[in-house]
């Protein structure tokens, strides 16, 4: 870093934790700075992100003018220019943040029009719940932020630090603190351990047993003036240990990046210990069912493939005979293969998948049943209704109201 940069560190650092969004210096050469983010976003808003920059950036400001860009699937960035005196220094964006709710039907949209797959909505959605929400208050005032806080030699108050004597009996109690520690110490590992590995199983019940014996375990805050950055950290590290343990079940990265970054987010937006532990309580379910639902890791390397090939073309014309020529192999092989791998036959796996993407939409959103049936891969309403209630007993129609409460 240019040494001259170091003096806005203060202000950027000071913008990023009131309002919980990045925060990212440029110098006049558009070369990055300094760099302040709570969470990592998922793959998907990274790459429009990065798009993004690139045209924020090419724009000329004029000093004391903050800037609000919003780019094609309505994230938007605040930026403004870094002066000494009437020297351009530089510029300094916030974000991506977005300024009101977005229902799955506008998503959708959004999708259309940026011909992204059918399977990013899920992701998209769990984006958009969990983004930093920015109304035109709340710019205001980030505005204000930027404009005065960014001032070249910001005062920092002087840091103190004082030893305080240690207690009496320390000595004595250390050896009796030191057998408990370690004992503690093994518990938390052996339950760590049991959490895990019912995860990398898919199991629920051998989940719920874990996590019912690990209630009574405690974890260190290492940060005890913090309770709450100590319990963060705490998430993030389970987080990440409860992805591992969906990966290596097989699960393929693409969901495990979209559900991993959206429990980061919610993470770091957390407010209190109350909203840590039910999201510590709703994690290793999540990965578990992730794992029931999409572990390809025992599967032969050609039904992994044809599986991989069914989800992320869940929209387009699907057939035996479609992937087997993509896969370059003969639809009797891939058929028979396919069904003594996963119990099913392959376009009972393609109709399975497909509902489970409808169900989605209809809880999700309220288009037409004609449209979700087209979304998923079905040209005809009729045929998609029938395959629908097959599998789960109801129709599209009373599925919704059902879920919808009003039946």
């Amino acid at each position: 870093m240019q040494a001259a940069y170091e003096q806005y560190r203060a202000g950027c650092q000071l913008i990023s934790i009131l309002t919980n969004l990045e925060v990212q210096l440029f110098d006049n050469e558009r070369v990055s700075q300094i760099h302040y983010a709570s969470y990592d976003l998922p793959t998907v808003i990274e790459r429009y992100k990065q798009a993004a920059l690139v045209h924020v950036l090419q724009q000329p400001l004029v000093k004391d003018c903050v800037y609000v860009f919003c780019d094609s699937i309505q994230l938007e960035f605040l930026a403004a220019g870094m002066w000494d005196g009437a020297e351009y220094r530089g510029t300094i964006v916030v974000g991506p943040c977005i300024s009101k709710a977005y229902p799955p039907q506008l998503l959708r949209e959004m999708i259309h029009k940026e011909r992204l797959p059918l399977v990013m909505q899920r992701q998209l959605h769990q984006c958009y719940t969990t983004l930093t929400m920015v109304d035109e208050a709340k710019q205001h005032a980030i505005s204000s932020l930027l404009i005065n806080v960014l001032t070249p030699g910001m005062r920092q108050p002087q840091r103190i630090e004082i030893a305080l004597p240690p207690s009496e009996d320390t000595a004595v109690k250390f050896n009796d603190d030191l057998e408990q520690d370690r004992t503690l110490i093994e518990r938390r590992y052996a339950s760590e351990n049991k959490l895990l590995h019912a995860i990398a199983k898919g199991d629920p019940h051998m989940l719920k047993t874990a996590m019912e014996e690990g209630k009574g375990i405690s974890w260190p805050y290492r940060h005890p003036n913090a309770p709450v950055r100590s319990m963060k950290n705490l998430s993030f590290s389970a987080n990440t240990l409860f992805r591992k343990a969906a990966e290596s079940a097989g699960v393929h990265p693409f969901y495990l990046d979209s559900v991993s970054g959206k429990f980061a987010i919610r993470i770091e937006q957390a407010q209190s210990i109350a909203e840590l532990t039910c999201l510590y309580e709703e994690m290793p379910h999540v990965y578990c069912n992730l794992v029931k639902e999409l572990a390809l890791a025992a599967l032969p390397p050609m039904v992994k493939e044809a599986v991989t090939s069914i989800r992320f073309s869940i929209d387009q014309p699907l057939s035996l005979n479609r992937i087997a020529d993509t896969l370059g192999v003969h639809p009797s092989y891939l058929s028979r293969t396919f069904k003594k791998a996963l119990g099913m036959t392959l376009t009972d796996y393609i109709n399975k998948f497909r509902i489970e993407e409808a169900k989605y939409m209809l809880d999700q959103g309220n288009e037409s049943v004609a449209t979700i049936a087209l979304s998923v891969g079905y040209n005809d309403p009729n045929y998609f209704s029938k395959v629908f209630t097959k599998l789960e007993h109801v129709t599209p129609k009373n599925y919704r109201k059902r879920k919808k409460g009003y039946a």
